[in-house]
C-alpha cells in the first residue's frame, strides 16, 4: 500500500468508477485500475463491486474512511512545513442549495476565482440539502451550504443567515389587498409546498401544526423559483425563502401577507465532516465567504473542536 495506491482508491470511490477517476487525476483508465488492483492484492480483499455500476465492497468503504484520514493528514503535514496558500493545480468540490448559488456564492466566488486562477473548483447544487449532508458525510464533498437546522451526530454546522419565509401571493390574487390575514383563511387556500423531508417543507409544517392548522396542499416542488412562477400565476399561495422572492416582492409580481400568530424562518449555514481536515484552498473560499456575515471567527473556533 502507498499514498499514490490511495488517491486512485479514493478518487474512484468518490467519483463512482475508474474512468470518472482516471480523467480526475488526468491519468489513463488502465493506471487507475492497475493501481486498484495492486492495493486490492496487498490487502487481500476486493474493495469494489466490479459490474456495470462500480461500487464500494463493504471492506472497500472501511479503508475509505481511514484513506480520507490520511489524506486529512497528509494535506496537514504539508502545510505545516509549506506555505500554506492555495496552490495551482488543487481543487475541490463543494456543494449549495440553489438559493446559496444564485443569492450569496457569485461575488464570492468571483473574488475566489480572480484571487486563486489556479484552484479548480466543482459545485454541486443539491436538489435538497439532505441529499447534500449525505455528499458530505460520504466525503465526495468538502463542505456544503444548506438549510439549517440538521441534526446528525457525524456533521458540525454553522448557521450563518436568517432567511425569513413570508406568505406570498400573486398579484391577481384576492388576498393581494391584505396585510394580515388568519391561519383559518391560509387553511383555506392552496399551498403550493416543499417536497416532504426537506427542511423547508419540515419548517412549514411544524409551524402549521403548533397553530393546529392541516394545510391544504395543491402540489409539491423544490425549486422555490418555480414555486414563486406558480404563486404569480394564480395556482396557488406559499410560504417561500425571502432571497428567492426578494425580486417578484420588489417588482410587485408578489405580495407579501403577514399570518396573524405565525412567523416562519429558516437558517442557511454550512455543514461539513467534523473531524475534516481543510486545506488552504478549500479554507480561504469557506473564509471568504464567512467575511461577509462576520463569522469567520465562530467557524475557525468551530472546526478547532468539531
Amino acid at each position: 500500500m502507498n499514498l499514490q495506491h490511495l488517491r486512485y482508491f479514493l478518487a474512484a470511490a468518490r467519483g463512482g468508477g475508474f474512468t470518472q477517476a482516471a480523467r480526475t487525476l488526468h491519468v489513463t483508465q488502465p493506471t487507475v485500475s492497475s493501481a486498484i488492483a495492486e492495493l486490492e492484492k496487498s490487502l487481500g480483499v476486493r474493495l469494489f463491486h466490479r459490474g456495470r455500476q462500480v461500487e464500494l465492497t463493504d471492506e472497500g468503504r472501511r479503508l475509505a474512511d481511514f484513506a480520507v484520514r490520511i489524506e486529512d493528514l497528509v494535506d496537514e503535514a504539508r502545510e505545516s512545513v509549506g506555505v500554506g496558500e492555495p496552490a495551482t493545480g488543487d481543487g475541490f468540490r463543494f456543494g449549495a442549495i440553489d438559493a446559496a448559488v444564485i443569492y450569496l456564492l457569485p461575488e464570492v466566488l468571483r473574488g475566489y476565482v480572480a484571487a486563486h486562477p489556479g484552484v479548480e473548483l466543482a459545485i454541486e447544487v443539491g436538489p435538497s440539502s439532505r441529499h447534500l449532508v449525505e455528499e458530505v458525510l460520504a466525503n465526495r464533498l468538502e463542505f456544503a451550504v444548506i438549510s439549517l437546522p440538521f441534526e446528525d451526530p457525524r456533521l458540525g454546522t454553522l448557521p450563518v443567515l436568517r432567511d425569513e419565509m413570508p406568505l406570498v401571493v400573486g398579484a391577481g390574487h384576492p388576498l393581494a389587498g391584505r396585510r394580515r390575514i388568519s391561519l383559518e383563511q391560509v387553511a383555506r387556500e392552496p399551498l403550493i409546498l416543499f417536497p416532504p423531508g426537506s427542511v423547508s417543507r419540515r419548517i412549514v409544517d411544524e409551524g402549521l401544526a403548533e397553530s393546529g392548522v392541516s394545510p391544504r396542499s395543491a402540489m409539491e416542488m423544490g425549486s422555490p423559483e418555480a414555486m414563486g412562477k406558480l404563486v404569480e400565476a394564480g395556482i396557488g399561495i406559499s410560504f417561500l425563502p425571502r432571497l428567492a422572492v426578494a425580486e417578484s416582492l420588489g417588482s410587485g409580481a408578489l405580495r407579501e401577507v403577514r399570518v396573524t400568530g405565525l412567523t416562519l424562518s429558516r437558517q442557511i449555514g454550512l455543514a461539513w465532516r467534523r473531524g475534516r481536515w481543510f486545506g488552504p484552498a478549500v479554507r480561504a473560499l469557506v473564509e471568504a465567504f464567512l467575511e461577509t456575515c462576520g463569522m469567520v471567527d465562530d467557524w475557525r473556533s468551530a472546526t478547532a473542536t468539531a
